[in-house]
């Protein structure tokens, strides 16, 4: 498993049911003391620098609290305060907008989004005219999972560049036929909303649920980050990270935020859209958005305390949970990990914020279900279940690392060319370009989209094929090989790199000049 694939784990998560005799809340001074050194201890083990936690329970706060460091070398704490990346948790925040939009009559969920935007074309025809409202926020458009990702990830284009560009890519499954996550499509929801609007999604997202809720730190972009602010820093390791710019992805990652705040967004829900009185939106929107529109590939555990439907709503996971319905959303990105719940049956929800990707936070996550509905019958400890994977993980990792490396003759095995006559610049249609220069003598590869992150030497390794690693430390190495034309010159290039986040396999760079 790469470093990045937990986001697909977060997204679609599964639930262990266990088995209750009965439900009350209530938990007592003395549970919350035991909650809190468990949290701790947990954090210590799974060594992350930072978490935040929060619970909220009809209307009032019942226990929040910071864990660690914003920053491992500084050693400034965290609190509940502190901002946090929250990843894939935004795709709620743009689901409630477009729900907004409903209340107000500006759209349906069932228009087709080409009638308030019409700049929105993927490769069939068919589909982009037949491609309504809802189906932007349910991941049922025929695309494979994380499919065009690599189109916003640390790239320079914008919004309305990253949709242009995916028209070339063509669908992996029928339209509405199965579940595929797609943060594309969240983005084309952003874009539909400016287009109806007039604004932007920052500014609307801003206007209509940040300044009601009194989210006065949650922000839509990390570009005005500073030391001096009290913000967590990405990690990898236990090691700091620079940030990376996501506005690119905007609807489907980008907001930051605190427990502080993100426990007035909880509220918000539990409360069906209503917040200190005033409505932000609709119960029918709330009914909407939680209610089930993609079912996942999941087998039903048909017994007692079991799982029986696991669903994609519009912007919300759901699924049972010994009779109760569990929304929920979870967001990783490079050195950030999320977790949103909603339990209505209790009227109760949780936030779980880390400056770094772990199984801690799905640990936590199942730890503060079975915490929150009290006299559970032979509770699991989940950190130890999840510390315990992380573990022989991490065996299985250094056995292979250790492991004897393949020989191979270099000199008998190519390349065919000299190395000189590899470089140039290279295109694919739907990514744009990458070059192959000579630096220092080797070989160097850049996508230049994303040159900052995306550049490594090429060494290498048998025939037309060379080893790399990009600048970007959350991927793993990967192959680039060379296909030589019948002139004998080099006529593109593909890259097989271990990832389950981007789906680098689909790309072919063809030579240009």
């Amino acid at each position: 498993m790469n470093k990045l694939n937990i986001r697909l784990i977060i997204s679609i998560c599964l639930i262990v049911g266990v088995s209750l005799s009965h439900r009350s809340i209530g938990q007592t001074k003395q549970d919350f003391k035991e909650l809190d050194k468990y949290i701790q201890k947990a954090v210590d083990d799974f060594e992350v620098p930072g978490i935040a936690v929060g619970i909220v329970k009809d209307g009032e706060v019942i226990f929040a609290k910071g864990y660690g460091y914003r920053n491992s070398e500084t050693k400034k704490s965290v609190d509940t305060k502190t901002i946090f990346g929250i990843a894939s948790c935004t795709k709620a925040f743009t689901a409630a907008s477009i729900g907004i939009l409903v209340d107000k009559s500006k759209l349906n969920w069932n228009d087709e989004v080409i009638l308030h935007y019409p700049e929105f074309q993927l490769q069939d025809p068919y589909i982009t005219r037949d491609f309504r409202v809802d189906d932007l926020l349910c991941h049922r458009s025929g695309y494979e999972t994380f499919d065009g990702d690599l189109l916003w990830y640390g790239t320079n284009y914008s919004r309305s560049e990253v949709l242009k560009r995916f028209r070339q890519r063509k669908n992996t499954y029928g339209f509405r036929q199965k579940f595929g996550y797609s943060n594309l499509m969240f983005i084309a929801a952003g874009e539909l909303i400016e287009s109806t609007t007039g604004i932007s999604w920052d500014d609307f997202v801003t206007k209509n649920i940040f300044k009601p809720l009194g989210m006065n730190s949650t922000t839509t972009t990390n570009s005005g980050f500073n030391k001096e602010m009290d913000i967590a820093y990405p990690h990898l390791e236990g090691k700091p990270l620079d940030f990376i710019n996501y506005d690119n992805i905007g609807p489907a990652g980008s907001i930051n935020s605190s427990v502080d705040d993100m426990l007035k967004w909880i509220e918000l829900w539990l409360n069906k859209g209503v917040y200190n009185g005033d409505t932000i939106f609709s119960e029918d929107i709330y009914n909407t958005t939680t209610s089930p529109h993609t079912s996942l590939n999941w087998k039903s555990e048909e017994r007692k305390g079991g799982t029986h439907f696991y669903e994609y709503g519009l912007g919300w996971f759901m699924n049972d949970y010994d009779g109760l319905k569990i929304i929920q959303h979870g967001g990783g990105l490079p050195g950030f990990h999320s977790k949103v719940v909603l339990i209505p049956g209790e009227n109760i929800g949780f936030v779980i914020l880390s400056n770094q990707l772990s199984g801690l936070v799905e640990a936590l996550y199942h730890k503060l279900i079975d915490f929150n509905l009290d006299d559970i019958q032979n509770p699991k400890d989940w950190a130890a279940i999840y510390l315990k994977r992380k573990q022989t993980k991490d065996t299985r990792d250094e056995v292979q690392s250790q492991s004897t490396p393949v020989i191979i003759n270099s000199e008998s095995t190519g390349p065919t060319l000299a190395i000189q006559n590899y470089t140039g610049i290279y295109e694919d249609k739907m990514y744009g370009e990458a070059e192959v220069s000579l630096k220092d003598g080797k070989l160097h590869l850049s996508l230049l989209p994303a040159k900052e992150l995306l550049s490594g030497d090429l060494d290498h390794f048998k025939y037309e094929t060379f080893k790399f690693r990009f600048n970007d430390q959350f991927l793993e190495p990967g192959k680039l090989t060379f296909y030589i034309n019948e002139e004998g010159d080099p006529d593109y290039f593909t890259i097989s790199l271990n990832s389950d986040d981007f789906l680098f396999h689909k790309l072919m760079f063809v030579k240009t000049r």
